[in-house]
């Protein structure tokens, strides 16, 4: 495209023409020649340092450059020679290898040229939160879209041991369709790391999406198409009055709860107007046995 005569960076994606040489692009649109497509380019300056000085030597070299600089400086490189850079480009790609997601941006390419850390990531037809805000003030409902929308992003960042410290009113977009979009995560990784912090996830973080039993819970697992609850063991001695056969009148039912009796039995089976104790299956006349078992308690209950 015309307007894209700039700076190619890893000679593969041409910036637009700057007003002049000094001018230096922190965001801007950019053209990628291998895929044809305009993607979104966000340089992260890197720190001076201050080469030494050699003053007796055959010629004196030094001065202050970019923690990237060096031979062939201004050719992209993903593994710098510089240790800390070299994991602040570590840490963005490491960041930019979470899932996709449309609540978050895609980030494509990270690597070093010159004095900076370049991000290229998709271009979202959208607007900063700033810009918005600037324009006009957000009603209650559409704040709560927006803010909606940034939880379903911040829940899949931190779901894979992540913690977004870049969340402001420019790393958030608002697209035209009105759904809210969370960027920024690779390059604040990679300010951290420059600035002496370790924002990598640890690495026993496990997957909240993930189904796991919960431990101290016996039992099988749960096949397909069950509802997920485990069995539960019941405890000895119940139910009361139960044997290894039919449960009668009184007797356990589902899950333990006592099955209904005959009528004149209380609710649930248990004595309640039945002062005889007709229906309770221990009064049941037995072989041999002239009559029933004489209750011992009011109602008829407990049996003796």
């Amino acid at each position: 495209m015309d307007k894209y005569a700039g700076r190619l960076l890893a000679d593969r994606y041409r910036l637009p023409q700057t007003p002049s040489d000094e001018f230096e692009f922190v965001e801007s649109r950019a053209f990628d020649t291998a895929s044809g497509q305009e993607v979104l380019v966000r340089q992260v300056p890197l720190p001076e340092v201050v080469d030494a000085e050699l003053v007796d030597g055959p010629g004196r070299h030094g001065g202050a450059a970019g923690a990237g600089r060096g031979a062939g400086a201004d050719r992209a490189t993903r593994t710098p020679d510089d240790p800390v850079v070299r994991r602040a480009v570590e840490a963005a790609t490491a960041a930019a290898a979470l899932p996709d997601h449309p609540r978050l941006d895609q980030v494509f390419d990270v690597f070093v040229q010159g004095d900076g850390l370049w991000i290229v990531s998709e271009l979202v037809p959208a607007r900063p939160l700033a810009a918005l805000l600037a324009e006009e003030r957000l009603g209650p409902y559409r704040a709560a879209e927006v803010a909606a929308d940034l939880l379903a992003a911040l829940r899949i960042v931190h779901a894979h041991g992540w913690t977004h410290r870049n969340v402001t009113a420019r790393t958030v977009l608002i697209c035209d369709d009105g759904r809210a979009v969370l960027t920024g995560l690779a390059a604040g990784a990679a300010e951290e790391v420059l600035c002496g912090y370790d924002p990598l996830p640890a690495p026993d973080i496990p997957d909240t999406f993930a189904a796991h039993p919960r431990k101290g819970i016996s039992g099988p697992e749960p096949g397909p198409g069950s509802s997920g609850r485990v069995a539960m063991e019941k405890p000895a001695g119940w139910p009361p009055g139960g044997g290894g056969g039919a449960p009668g009148p009184g007797t356990a039912g589902v899950g333990g709860v006592p099955a209904p009796g005959p009528a004149g039995a209380g609710a649930g089976g248990w004595p309640g107007n039945d002062p005889a104790g007709v229906g309770r299956p221990d009064n049941v006349p037995r072989a041999g046995a002239g009559a029933p078992d004489e209750p011992t308690g009011a109602g008829g209950w407990p049996p003796a």
